[in-house]
């Protein structure tokens, strides 16, 4: 370094964890509430087996499957919303994958 010049530059090693998981829930219709209802006689289970299964309440099941039931009542929701945590253990329960809920695809696991 020729001389009066200053070395300015500081090298740093950051270590930061940022926890970039999304955070995310969807807006539940009744085209899903069907495709659920299907995909759930299909293999044979009932609201109260695959809500054990799934580890969430029977009357969940219920919301899902009805959601006309449940939204735009006192004190009740304006829309139903799922995580997409309940997706992922309702399509394994199922044998599929959370894109055969939301969207028209075959809930089959290859």
């Amino acid at each position: 370094m020729p001389t009066g010049e200053r070395n300015n530059k500081v090298d740093l090693q950051m270590k930061i964890k940022i926890d970039v998981t999304p955070v995310a829930s969807f807006r539940w219709n009744e085209e899903n509430a069907q495709k659920l209802r299907e995909l759930r006689e299909k293999a044979g289970y009932s609201r109260k087996a695959l809500s054990e299964i799934v580890g969430i309440s029977a009357t969940y099941i219920q919301q899902l499957e009805a959601p006309h039931l449940f939204v735009n009542r006192p004190k009740k929701p304006k829309e139903v919303t799922v995580s997409t945590e309940i997706l992922q253990k309702l399509c394994v329960a199922l044998n599929g994958d959370v894109s055969s809920l939301i969207w028209d695809i075959n809930c089959t696991v290859q």
